[in-house]
């Protein structure tokens, strides 16, 4: 029996029946098409819709792990090239990932214990200097009409008297300053909603390296899995999907780590040169925050703006003018160089990308968001408009 037929009794006498009407319709459609549902069909395409919302809800629960993982296998990428190496002098794989990992743990803490106590010197004096920079900023916003867009309405009436030292606490309640601290006190909450404790945090970097050391010790035994998964008419064109992905990535990641640590000497020094207190730490913080791609050195650029403004308005100036520099040194020299133009990501997609899964999974989305959009857009134009529609397109800018 067609789905779309109705019991002869429902039919009987009423042509004009809205109900009867579109199904008519419905039916004329399919028969014109050549199509038929059937029974079987739409349980099939019923169960697809269910199995896809379940999916999606496992991975709504598992979100931290999912990220975790693929920040493992994006690390594990990375080594294995360097493993592919020490193969090559006859070291095996196993042994050489362990190498790999070790060193870069060794290399990362010894960084730190070498301007660890730099990094905590100038922290502490950028403590100081801050709420300075607060209050200078405070001061001059309450002299102009942006004033009472900053400022809290006080629950006293105007019939109350108020005393000089409890007017006083109210303004600094409703000042910038106050308001500021609510916000950053909120966007903590938003950032952080995964990583709920340091215990937290140290386990999933930990889940994180021991994710990339076996990833680099044996890549062909998952490679070889996913490809056992998939018919042996599309083998050939899934393992080419598999080594341009996996070559994506790994340039990527590459790139993206040697610019953070170029951005982050470039702006220390020049920090240093304009005379900003802390530079090393905002050095440190530019370099660290270069790993999200357009917000990060944004927020990097504030704390160094708002000492510079301590010392003078042309000491913020010239602030303003590095990290600008520095933000087209990345975009157009640092990174197309390092990624030789293999990969080419529209601005407003990264964009978009970094702001929708920094508002869902937080700060561990926001460092996700653009390798994920680049592994979505390389797998849709090989597998789907090269395969599929069938243009020729190219990733970024080869020729």
């Amino acid at each position: 029996r067609n789905p779309f037929s109705l019991p002869s009794e429902e039919l009987r006498g009423t042509p004009r029946n809205p109900r009867y009407q579109s199904v008519r319709r419905a039916q004329h459609l399919l028969i014109a098409k050549g199509v038929e549902i059937r029974p079987a069909t739409a349980f099939r395409v019923t169960a697809i819709v269910f199995g896809v919302l379940i999916a999606l809800h496992f991975l709504w629960i598992a979100r931290s792990i999912f990220i975790i993982a693929f920040l493992g296998v994006l690390l594990g990428l990375a080594m294995a090239r360097a493993v592919d190496y020490l193969e090559r002098i006859r070291i095996p794989r196993g042994l050489g990932a362990v190498l790999i990992l070790i060193a870069f743990v060794g290399v990362l803490v010894g960084a730190f214990a070498l301007i660890g106590p730099s990094i905590r010197d100038q922290t502490k004096e950028l403590g100081k200097e801050l709420p300075k920079a607060m209050r200078s900023i405070e001061g001059w916003v309450n002299q102009t009409p942006m004033k009472a867009l900053v400022s809290q309405p006080s629950g006293a009436t105007g019939s109350q008297p108020v005393e000089p030292k409890q007017k006083e606490q109210q303004q600094k309640q409703d000042g910038l300053t106050a308001r500021v601290a609510s916000e950053l006190r909120g966007a903590t909450k938003f950032l952080f909603p995964i990583v709920t404790s340091f215990l937290g945090a140290i386990g999933g970097i930990v889940i994180v390296l021991f994710i990339a050391m076996y990833i680099a010790a044996t890549p062909d035994l998952y490679r070889k899995g996913m490809l056992h998964l998939v018919p042996h008419s599309r083998r050939h064109r899934a393992e080419e999907w598999l080594t341009t992905l996996g070559d994506t990535l790994r340039r990527w990641l590459v790139a993206r780590l040697i610019a953070m640590v170029l951005i982050g000497v470039i702006t220390g020094l020049g920090l240093a040169a304009i005379g900003i207190k802390g530079s090393v730490a905002l050095g440190v913080l530019a370099g660290l925050l270069e790993f999200v791609p357009f917000f990060g050195p944004v927020v990097s650029a504030i704390p160094a703006i708002a000492v510079a403004l301590v010392d003078s308005p042309q000491k913020a100036l010239y602030v303003i003018g590095l990290y600008l520099v520095m933000q087209q040194l990345e975009g157009n020299v640092i990174t197309p160089v390092l990624l030789k133009k293999r990969l080419d990501i529209p601005p407003v997609m990264t964009v978009l990308a970094v702001a929708a899964l920094g508002a869902v999974f937080g700060v561990l989305g926001m460092l996700i968001a653009e390798p994920l959009l680049a592994a979505v857009l390389v797998t849709t134009k090989m597998l789907y408009v090269e395969d599929v529609v069938g243009d020729d397109v190219k990733l970024g800018n080869e020729k």
